[in-house]
């Protein structure tokens, strides 16, 4: 009372403390997004996915893979963040200004959770989730990529903050719906959040609001599933086909049984308690003594979260039913998709239900002060990542120097420096139309401007072979990208040597790569282009 008496003196309250910090940590989450800049394009296949429709967007090709022979319709992404990116490429300098747009979604992020934290936990707790998200090195680390992760975090906290309130009246309803259905068609695992809503409607019996809200979402999500299936006609891939799948990366498994999918499911809980969430918290690579607080916090917070969970949930609340729809369809996919990037969705409601279930367990032991809880909670987050960004911003600020130099390859792995360097040569030495194979057709269009496509994943020569042939490959990339080069595609290649010639080679002795003319099957002369 004492302390709240002295700072009223000093004109200060507890309000505008509340709103001094979060302005505050705005402005460290900006600096830190600034410090961490990223201006090279990410390794990954999906930032150059989206790169690649945009571009088809913006010069009216239609939401089209313009990097495939082909160009089929596509059916994996939803378009709202390629809408954006295209008209974000509109105004010119476009990898820059689509970064830009990541740091500007994740920015408003906090904003959301700010509000979201005031209104379930009180004057402190929107700086305290703001301080525990805003620093962390997850949020931080796709700031700065072409990524639809941001963008859809900030969808998914609009929706759930005008939830709380959208058995009020029908704007908050609207604005609930329509946020949640743009984050659907941002990502498709917006889906767990719309069911949330609509299974809130049927249980408060919101007939004719519950009407009107699954007659939008089976428009939505109906158009959006049809449009799948006649571009999945044309060969096209998505989520779902894959969801299922023992490993999307190697088909030939086949399709998961139920007593895999358990295993699975046990297992990915293991590697988010264990290895994900620890990670996001402590940092991308936590080292020495961060790692074992990591774990333990990560522990501490799963078990706070869960009695946050148990307590809340009986309001039905979108909330609570988005938290457990959410983390049972990370659960439950594939384990080669158990990643940071799918667990920072959920991460702004586990430290909500975190910052719950510690206020709660406080007021269970009769703690009598509890004004220090919420702020302590945030600044231990907070303060667990800065040795990982202190590590991470000295590493990217030479990484900014090599690229102010010019040399904007220099900090990438070696594998990676090579597939570039091959991607630049082949769009200085060979004509525009030529078809390119590869195992990252999307990043390599990005570098080279050629089209391609993915090898088949097939031990079968001839089946290669008919592959090639088909799609008019005039050349084949050998790089040290992934097992699966040197599992399906390397043994056809030293099975009929004769029917390829490296035209190029660079790379480091460990890494190397190479780009392979195509002869046909036919031998020299025969391919595409006569040899030519």
């Amino acid at each position: 009372m004492a302390v709240a008496e002295a700072l009223k003196r000093r004109g200060l309250s507890g309000g505008r403390l509340a709103w001094g910090a979060f302005a505050g940590l705005i402005v460290v989450h900006v600096v830190l997004a600034i410090l961490l800049f990223d201006p090279k394009p990410y390794v990954g296949g999906d930032n150059a996915g989206y790169m690649i429709l945009a571009e088809s967007i913006r010069t009216g090709q239609g939401y089209t893979d313009i990097h495939l022979p082909n160009a089929p319709r596509h059916a994996q992404y939803p378009p709202v963040y390629p809408t954006l990116l295209a008209f974000a490429g509109a105004l010119g300098g476009r990898l820059v200004a689509f970064k830009i747009l990541s740091a500007v979604f994740s920015t408003a992020s906090l904003v959301l959770l700010f509000a979201l934290g005031r209104v379930r936990l009180g004057l402190s707790g929107g700086p305290a989730l703001v301080a525990a998200f805003g620093l962390n090195a997850v949020l931080l680390y796709y700031s700065h990529w072409v990524m639809s992760e941001a963008l859809f975090v900030l969808l998914t906290l609009v929706a759930l903050w005008a939830s709380d309130r959208m058995l009020q009246s029908w704007r908050w309803l609207a604005t609930s719906m329509a946020f949640a259905l743009l984050a659907y068609l941002t990502r498709a695992a917006g889906l767990p959040l719309l069911l949330a809503l609509l299974l809130v409607l049927g249980l408060k019996r919101q007939w004719r609001h519950l009407a009107i809200a699954a007659a939008a979402t089976v428009l939505v999500v109906g158009g959006w599933w049809v449009w799948g299936r006649l571009a999945a006609g044309e060969g096209a891939l998505t989520y779902s086909s894959n969801f299922l799948l023992v490993d999307p990366y190697e088909p030939e498994l086949g399709i998961v049984g139920p007593g895999e999918l358990l295993a699975r499911s046990v297992n990915n809980i293991r590697l988010y308690a264990v290895v994900v969430l620890p990670e996001s918290l402590g940092g991308m690579a936590p080292a020495g003594a961060v790692i074992l607080m990591a774990l333990l916090t990560s522990l501490l917070l799963i078990a706070l979260a869960l009695v946050g969970w148990v307590r809340d949930v009986r309001k039905l609340r979108p909330l609570e039913l988005f938290t457990a729809f959410y983390a049972a369809l990370i659960v439950l996919w594939p384990e080669a998709w158990t990643d940071r990037r799918f667990l920072l969705p959920l991460l702004p409601v586990l430290l909500l239900h975190g910052a719950a279930g510690l206020v709660w367990c406080l007021s269970f032991l009769r703690v009598r002060r509890q004004a220090w809880a919420l702020p302590l909670f945030g600044a231990f987050l907070a303060i667990l990542t800065v040795p990982g960004h202190v590590r991470t911003v000295g590493y990217n600020q030479r990484c900014m120097s090599f690229h102010r130099q010019g040399d904007g390859l220099a900090c990438y792995p070696a594998p990676w420096r090579a597939f570039a360097q091959s991607a630049l040569w082949v769009r200085a030495n060979t004509p525009e139309d030529a078809v390119v194979v590869s195992r990252k057709p999307r990043l390599f269009y990005y570098f080279s401007g050629r089209r391609g496509e993915v090898y088949p994943f097939t031990t079968e020569d001839e089946e290669m072979f008919t592959f090639l042939d088909d799609i008019g490959a005039e050349y084949v990339l050998v790089a040290p990208l992934s097992r699966t080069t040197y599992q399906y595609l390397v043994p056809v290649i030293l099975s009929m040597p004769e029917r390829f010639e490296i035209v190029y080679e660079i790379g480091e002795e460990t890494a190397p790569a190479y780009v392979l003319k195509y002869k046909g099957a036919g031998g020299p002369g025969a391919g595409p282009r006569g040899g030519g």
